[in-house]
Protein backbone atom coordinates (compact mmCIF):
# COMPACT_ATOMS: atom_id res chain seq x y z
CA UNK A 1 0.00 0.00 0.00
CA UNK A 2 2.87 1.98 0.86
CA UNK A 3 4.55 1.53 -2.46
CA UNK A 4 1.44 2.34 -4.32
CA UNK A 5 0.83 5.94 -2.23
CA UNK A 6 4.53 6.40 -3.01
CA UNK A 7 3.84 5.78 -7.01
CA UNK A 8 0.62 7.61 -7.14
CA UNK A 9 2.98 10.88 -5.43
CA UNK A 10 5.43 10.21 -8.20
CA UNK A 11 3.29 10.07 -11.19
CA UNK A 12 1.33 13.16 -9.57
CA UNK A 13 4.67 15.10 -9.46
CA UNK A 14 5.75 14.08 -13.08
CA UNK A 15 2.28 15.38 -14.33
CA UNK A 16 2.37 19.01 -12.61
CA UNK A 17 6.11 19.34 -13.47
CA UNK A 18 4.78 17.88 -16.94
CA UNK A 19 2.15 20.57 -16.77
CA UNK A 20 4.18 23.41 -15.33
CA UNK A 21 6.55 22.77 -18.94
CA UNK A 22 3.39 23.46 -20.89
CA UNK A 23 2.69 26.74 -18.76
CA UNK A 24 6.19 27.84 -19.73
CA UNK A 25 6.75 27.08 -23.10
CA UNK A 26 3.58 29.21 -24.30
CA UNK A 27 4.82 31.92 -22.01
CA UNK A 28 8.28 31.90 -23.19
CA UNK A 29 7.14 32.04 -27.00
CA UNK A 30 4.80 34.53 -26.49
CA UNK A 31 7.57 36.24 -24.64
CA UNK A 32 9.86 36.00 -27.69
CA UNK A 33 7.21 37.22 -29.65
CA UNK A 34 5.88 40.36 -27.66
CA UNK A 35 9.84 41.52 -27.89
CA UNK A 36 9.96 40.53 -31.59
CA UNK A 37 6.88 42.97 -32.41
CA UNK A 38 8.58 45.17 -29.96
CA UNK A 39 11.75 45.55 -32.25
CA UNK A 40 10.33 45.51 -35.36
CA UNK A 41 7.00 48.27 -34.02
CA UNK A 42 9.02 51.76 -34.96
CA UNK A 43 9.44 50.32 -38.34
CA UNK A 44 5.57 49.63 -39.09
CA UNK A 45 4.77 53.16 -37.01
CA UNK A 46 5.92 54.97 -39.44
CA UNK A 47 4.03 55.69 -42.72
CA UNK A 48 3.45 58.07 -45.69
CA UNK A 49 0.29 60.44 -45.07
CA UNK A 50 -0.96 61.28 -48.91
CA UNK A 51 -4.03 63.05 -47.85
CA UNK A 52 -2.19 65.20 -45.43
CA UNK A 53 0.05 65.88 -48.06
CA UNK A 54 -2.34 66.89 -50.66
CA UNK A 55 -4.32 68.88 -47.70
CA UNK A 56 -0.74 70.99 -47.13
CA UNK A 57 -0.39 71.32 -50.52
CA UNK A 58 -4.33 72.77 -50.59
CA UNK A 59 -3.98 75.06 -47.91
CA UNK A 60 -0.65 76.37 -49.00
CA UNK A 61 -2.42 77.17 -52.57
CA UNK A 62 -5.37 79.11 -50.65
CA UNK A 63 -2.82 81.25 -48.45
CA UNK A 64 -1.30 82.25 -51.84
CA UNK A 65 -4.45 82.82 -53.57
CA UNK A 66 -6.05 85.00 -50.98
CA UNK A 67 -3.41 87.33 -51.95
CA UNK A 68 -2.89 86.97 -55.14
CA UNK A 69 -0.04 85.14 -55.44
CA UNK A 70 0.26 82.13 -58.42
CA UNK A 71 -0.41 78.80 -56.76
CA UNK A 72 2.10 76.38 -56.82
CA UNK A 73 2.65 73.47 -59.05
CA UNK A 74 2.99 70.25 -57.41
CA UNK A 75 6.12 68.36 -58.44
CA UNK A 76 7.09 64.38 -57.69
CA UNK A 77 10.26 65.08 -57.78
CA UNK A 78 10.63 67.77 -54.65
CA UNK A 79 8.05 65.26 -52.95
CA UNK A 80 10.47 62.26 -53.09
CA UNK A 81 12.74 64.79 -51.77
CA UNK A 82 10.85 66.22 -49.04
CA UNK A 83 9.52 62.36 -48.42
CA UNK A 84 12.67 61.62 -47.46
CA UNK A 85 13.70 64.32 -44.88
CA UNK A 86 10.49 63.31 -43.28
CA UNK A 87 11.66 59.80 -42.81
CA UNK A 88 15.09 60.81 -41.60
CA UNK A 89 13.32 63.27 -39.07
CA UNK A 90 10.58 60.29 -37.86
CA UNK A 91 13.63 58.34 -37.86
CA UNK A 92 16.05 60.04 -35.65
CA UNK A 93 13.06 62.09 -33.78
CA UNK A 94 15.42 64.91 -35.22
CA UNK A 95 13.12 68.23 -36.17
CA UNK A 96 16.50 69.72 -38.49
CA UNK A 97 16.66 70.85 -42.14
CA UNK A 98 20.59 68.87 -41.90
CA UNK A 99 20.45 65.70 -39.98
CA UNK A 100 23.73 63.84 -39.42
CA UNK A 101 25.61 63.34 -42.70
CA UNK A 102 22.36 64.33 -45.08
CA UNK A 103 23.02 66.59 -47.51
CA UNK A 104 21.71 69.90 -47.67
CA UNK A 105 18.99 71.23 -49.71
CA UNK A 106 20.35 72.23 -53.12
CA UNK A 107 21.99 69.12 -53.52
CA UNK A 108 19.16 66.58 -52.36
CA UNK A 109 17.22 68.18 -55.13
CA UNK A 110 20.12 66.76 -57.73
CA UNK A 111 18.45 66.27 -61.13
CA UNK A 112 15.75 68.83 -61.10
CA UNK A 113 16.55 72.40 -62.32
CA UNK A 114 15.98 75.08 -60.65
CA UNK A 115 17.26 78.64 -59.45
CA UNK A 116 15.87 79.06 -56.19
CA UNK A 117 14.81 76.69 -53.55
CA UNK A 118 13.46 76.70 -49.72
CA UNK A 119 12.40 74.21 -47.16
CA UNK A 120 10.18 74.16 -44.08
CA UNK A 121 9.58 70.98 -41.36
CA UNK A 122 7.72 70.81 -38.91
CA UNK A 123 6.37 68.03 -36.00
CA UNK A 124 2.49 68.50 -35.38
CA UNK A 125 -0.88 67.02 -34.46
CA UNK A 126 -2.34 67.34 -37.55
CA UNK A 127 -2.15 68.86 -41.43
CA UNK A 128 -4.33 71.68 -40.35
CA UNK A 129 -2.35 72.30 -37.08
CA UNK A 130 1.00 71.81 -38.58
CA UNK A 131 0.34 74.73 -41.53
CA UNK A 132 -1.32 76.99 -39.01
CA UNK A 133 2.40 77.00 -37.21
CA UNK A 134 4.66 77.49 -40.11
CA UNK A 135 2.18 80.39 -41.11
CA UNK A 136 2.72 82.09 -37.73
CA UNK A 137 6.48 81.62 -38.17
CA UNK A 138 8.08 84.84 -40.22
CA UNK A 139 10.77 82.75 -41.59
CA UNK A 140 8.07 79.96 -42.74
CA UNK A 141 5.60 82.44 -43.66
CA UNK A 142 7.97 83.80 -46.35
CA UNK A 143 8.86 80.62 -48.07
CA UNK A 144 4.77 79.80 -47.96
CA UNK A 145 4.47 83.30 -49.48
CA UNK A 146 7.56 83.99 -51.71
CA UNK A 147 6.05 84.87 -55.06
CA UNK A 148 9.38 83.36 -57.13
CA UNK A 149 8.48 79.84 -56.01
CA UNK A 150 6.00 78.02 -58.61
CA UNK A 151 6.39 74.33 -57.45
CA UNK A 152 6.01 72.43 -54.42
CA UNK A 153 7.14 69.26 -52.58
CA UNK A 154 5.24 67.75 -49.37
CA UNK A 155 6.37 65.00 -47.32
CA UNK A 156 3.86 63.67 -44.44
CA UNK A 157 4.86 61.00 -42.22
CA UNK A 158 2.64 59.98 -39.93
CA UNK A 159 4.31 58.88 -36.92
CA UNK A 160 2.78 57.98 -32.93
CA UNK A 161 4.33 61.41 -31.72
CA UNK A 162 2.46 62.99 -34.94
CA UNK A 163 3.19 64.11 -37.94
CA UNK A 164 6.41 65.16 -39.40
CA UNK A 165 6.36 67.56 -42.35
CA UNK A 166 8.32 68.52 -44.80
CA UNK A 167 7.53 71.28 -47.49
CA UNK A 168 10.13 71.88 -50.35
CA UNK A 169 9.62 74.63 -52.54
CA UNK A 170 11.58 75.35 -56.02
CA UNK A 171 11.55 78.31 -58.94
CA UNK A 172 11.81 75.17 -61.66
CA UNK A 173 12.84 75.87 -65.12
CA UNK A 174 12.32 74.21 -67.97
CA UNK A 175 14.42 70.60 -68.38
CA UNK A 176 16.97 71.26 -71.23
CA UNK A 177 20.01 69.45 -71.58
CA UNK A 178 23.48 70.86 -72.36
CA UNK A 179 23.06 70.09 -76.11
CA UNK A 180 19.39 72.21 -75.98
CA UNK A 181 21.19 74.44 -74.38
CA UNK A 182 23.75 75.23 -76.62
CA UNK A 183 21.26 74.84 -79.81
CA UNK A 184 18.74 77.15 -78.62
CA UNK A 185 21.95 80.06 -77.45
CA UNK A 186 22.57 79.82 -81.52
CA UNK A 187 19.34 79.67 -82.81
CA UNK A 188 18.56 83.06 -80.48
CA UNK A 189 21.46 85.02 -81.86
CA UNK A 190 20.46 83.66 -85.11
CA UNK A 191 16.85 84.99 -84.69
CA UNK A 192 18.34 88.39 -83.73
CA UNK A 193 20.69 88.75 -86.77
CA UNK A 194 17.70 88.11 -89.13
CA UNK A 195 15.78 90.55 -87.74
CA UNK A 196 18.84 93.13 -87.87
CA UNK A 197 19.20 92.39 -91.83
CA UNK A 198 22.26 90.14 -90.66
CA UNK A 199 23.23 86.73 -92.56
CA UNK A 200 23.15 84.28 -90.62
CA UNK A 201 25.67 82.32 -88.65
CA UNK A 202 26.78 78.67 -89.69
CA UNK A 203 27.64 76.05 -86.33
CA UNK A 204 31.04 75.18 -86.21
CA UNK A 205 31.76 72.33 -84.22
CA UNK A 206 34.19 73.05 -81.20
CA UNK A 207 33.81 70.15 -78.20
CA UNK A 208 36.35 71.85 -76.36
CA UNK A 209 34.88 74.99 -75.64
CA UNK A 210 32.28 72.70 -73.17
CA UNK A 211 35.36 71.57 -71.38
CA UNK A 212 36.32 75.38 -71.57
CA UNK A 213 32.77 76.74 -69.89
CA UNK A 214 33.06 73.76 -67.23
CA UNK A 215 36.56 75.57 -66.25
CA UNK A 216 34.76 78.71 -65.94
CA UNK A 217 32.23 77.17 -63.28
CA UNK A 218 35.04 75.49 -61.66
CA UNK A 219 36.70 78.43 -61.02
CA UNK A 220 33.74 80.38 -60.76
CA UNK A 221 34.93 83.20 -63.60
CA UNK A 222 33.77 84.44 -66.57
CA UNK A 223 36.78 84.21 -69.12
CA UNK A 224 36.27 85.20 -72.41
CA UNK A 225 39.91 84.81 -73.20
CA UNK A 226 39.32 80.71 -72.91
CA UNK A 227 37.40 81.05 -76.13
CA UNK A 228 39.51 83.97 -77.64
CA UNK A 229 42.58 80.98 -77.80
CA UNK A 230 40.57 78.60 -80.17
CA UNK A 231 42.22 79.59 -83.94
CA UNK A 232 39.95 82.14 -85.90
CA UNK A 233 37.61 83.29 -83.66
CA UNK A 234 37.11 87.06 -83.86
CA UNK A 235 34.73 87.53 -81.01
CA UNK A 236 33.84 85.94 -77.35
CA UNK A 237 31.22 86.02 -75.25
CA UNK A 238 31.00 84.61 -71.59
CA UNK A 239 27.83 84.61 -69.47
CA UNK A 240 25.53 82.79 -67.12
CA UNK A 241 21.96 82.07 -67.37
CA UNK A 242 19.19 80.25 -66.34
CA UNK A 243 16.12 81.24 -68.20
CA UNK A 244 17.57 80.55 -71.71
CA UNK A 245 14.02 82.51 -72.94
CA UNK A 246 16.05 85.71 -72.61
CA UNK A 247 19.25 86.32 -74.42
CA UNK A 248 21.55 88.84 -72.41
CA UNK A 249 22.36 91.98 -73.23
CA UNK A 250 26.27 90.79 -74.10
CA UNK A 251 25.07 88.37 -76.81
CA UNK A 252 22.85 90.80 -78.31
CA UNK A 253 26.01 92.58 -79.59
CA UNK A 254 27.07 90.01 -81.93
CA UNK A 255 23.62 90.23 -83.88
CA UNK A 256 25.16 93.72 -86.17
CA UNK A 257 28.74 92.14 -86.05
CA UNK A 258 30.84 90.33 -88.82
CA UNK A 259 31.55 86.85 -89.00
CA UNK A 260 31.58 83.47 -90.63
CA UNK A 261 30.53 81.21 -88.16
CA UNK A 262 29.46 80.61 -84.39
CA UNK A 263 30.52 77.91 -81.69
CA UNK A 264 28.40 77.34 -78.83
CA UNK A 265 30.18 75.61 -75.34
CA UNK A 266 27.63 75.04 -72.25
CA UNK A 267 28.07 73.95 -68.40
CA UNK A 268 25.50 73.12 -66.21
CA UNK A 269 26.76 73.66 -62.61
CA UNK A 270 26.94 74.91 -59.44
CA UNK A 271 29.67 77.27 -58.37
CA UNK A 272 31.13 79.22 -55.11
CA UNK A 273 28.42 82.11 -56.42
CA UNK A 274 25.74 80.17 -57.16
CA UNK A 275 24.51 77.64 -54.69
CA UNK A 276 22.21 76.29 -57.10
CA UNK A 277 23.04 74.99 -61.10
CA UNK A 278 23.27 77.84 -63.79
CA UNK A 279 24.90 77.45 -67.28
CA UNK A 280 28.04 78.67 -67.83
CA UNK A 281 28.14 80.14 -71.57
CA UNK A 282 31.19 80.32 -73.82
CA UNK A 283 30.23 81.54 -77.57
CA UNK A 284 32.62 82.61 -80.04
CA UNK A 285 32.50 83.72 -83.44
CA UNK A 286 34.99 83.61 -86.57
CA UNK A 287 36.48 85.59 -89.35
Amino acid sequence: MMLLLQSLRTMLLRTTLLRMRQRVVPLLLLWTVSLLLLAVAPAFAQSFDPEAEQEIVRLVNVERQSRGLATLIFDERLQQAARQHSSLMAATGEVEHQIGAELTLTPRLHGLRFDACGENIALNIDAERAHRALMNSPGHRANILDAQYNAIGIGVIRTTKGIYVTEDFAHTLLDISVDDAEDEIALGLNRLRRAAGKPILNRVPAPDLRRRACQMAASNKLNPGAGMALRNVNNAIAFTATDLRELPASLAGLQSRSASGISVGACYQTSASYQNPVFWFLVVTYF
